[in-house]
């Protein structure tokens, strides 16, 4: 048998109006999880909406970091296991952390989303870190949430890095599903998804720099609300569409390994991924599409170099990627030559 659960979502200035109409089937009490910064920025939005409808027990850290050992600290929490539902507010690793603790306790979760940085809010998949913030591994709950409610007008108002890196996030969604899926005999649900896929990058291109305008003015307009779906449900749509090697490759593969490399500053999840991009496109011989991916890159100060995350050279970032379980499934052998010729011919490209 075969379940396909697909998500659903709410988009909007006003979209926690429709809060309580979606979730009163599911029981009277919730309890709410996220980071501090997006709790401060949305929860009085959403309690205002609920105000006299749905009672949410408690507002909860997810703990700072997407770690099993958190989300098994909220599964010990009274108000967690008494609520009748979860409320997964913030970023990706915030929603993370409470997606693994609602589906281990059997509980319906939604999500609201304060960044349009990646799918998470609407993926049944979570990325996992140990406690000193190397990467784990991905985990998979039974079904993505129930609905997610998006407020446009919070995301227009959160740091605009967010945005920024989600651009680069979503922009590998194409290109690495294109690779993974590459010479297979599809069954319908994954041919959806390569299709689906196959259309991501072209509106991220057109309207991802005015959607990082929208955000400097603090104003919603199209091209914001355009790539704020796109980064959120259209990548997370695919992504419970096909299979869990169809959803990273390459640009995971590099990110993956940077995370356990020393490396100078602090990068975001999506901006590393975007570098990657760039890489398995120069690999893969795309040229015109690195080609454009690269000039968007240096228009919108997206990493397009190893200086631009950090690194002097590629060495061990490249050996520390070759075993990743991204790489698990390629259409070809991606091999430390393949990988380093790729990386240099980028840096040329400075």
């Amino acid at each position: 048998m075969n379940h396909q659960f697909l998500p659903s979502y709410t988009i909007g200035t006003d979209a926690y109006d429709s809060v309580y109409d979606v979730c009163h089937y599911f029981g009277k009490t919730a309890v709410l999880v996220g980071g501090h910064k997006s709790r401060a920025a949305a929860e009085p939005k959403l309690r205002k909406a609920l105000e006299g409808k749905m009672e949410i027990l408690d507002s909860l850290y997810y703990g700072g970091d997407a770690t099993y050992e958190n989300a098994e600290a909220l599964k010990q929490n009274e108000a967690f296991q008494k609520a009748d539902m979860v409320f997964a507010m913030g970023g990706g690793r915030a929603i993370d952390t409470a997606k693994k603790a609602a589906g281990e306790m059997g509980k319906p979760y939604f999500t609201f989303p304060t960044l349009a940085s990646n799918c998470a809010p609407v993926t049944a998949v979570g990325a996992y870190y140990y406690p000193d913030h190397s990467f784990r591994q991905v985990y998979y709950v039974n079904r993505p949430a129930f609905h997610t409610f998006i407020d446009t007008d919070v995301i227009a108002h959160a740091p605009k890095e967010y945005l920024w890196a989600g651009i680069g996030d979503a922009l590998s969604k194409q290109y690495e599903v294109d690779f993974s899926a590459r010479g297979d005999e599809l069954t319908y649900s994954r041919s959806l998804g390569v299709q689906l896929a196959g259309g991501c990058s072209a509106g991220l291109l057109k309207y991802g720099e005015e959607a990082l305008r929208a955000v400097d003015e603090k104003k919603v307009n199209y091209a914001l609300d355009y790539v704020a779906q796109n980064i959120i449900f259209s990548t997370g749509l695919i992504s419970n569409l096909v299979p869990e090697d169809y959803n990273s490759s390459v640009a995971h593969a590099l990110y993956n390994s940077h995370t356990g490399v020393a490396h100078e500053g602090a990068h975001l999840h999506g901006a590393v991924v975007c570098y990657g991009v760039l890489v398995l496109l120069t690999l893969d011989g795309q040229v015109e599409e690195r080609n454009k991916l690269y000039e968007f890159c240096k228009k919108t100060g997206l990493p397009h170099c190893l200086a631009d995350i950090g690194l002097k050279d590629s060495k061990e970032m490249v050996r520390n990627a070759l075993p990743k379980p991204d790489l698990n499934k390629v259409p070809y052998p991606v091999t430390e030559e393949l990988l380093t010729k790729a990386i240099e011919e980028v840096e040329n490209l400075k």
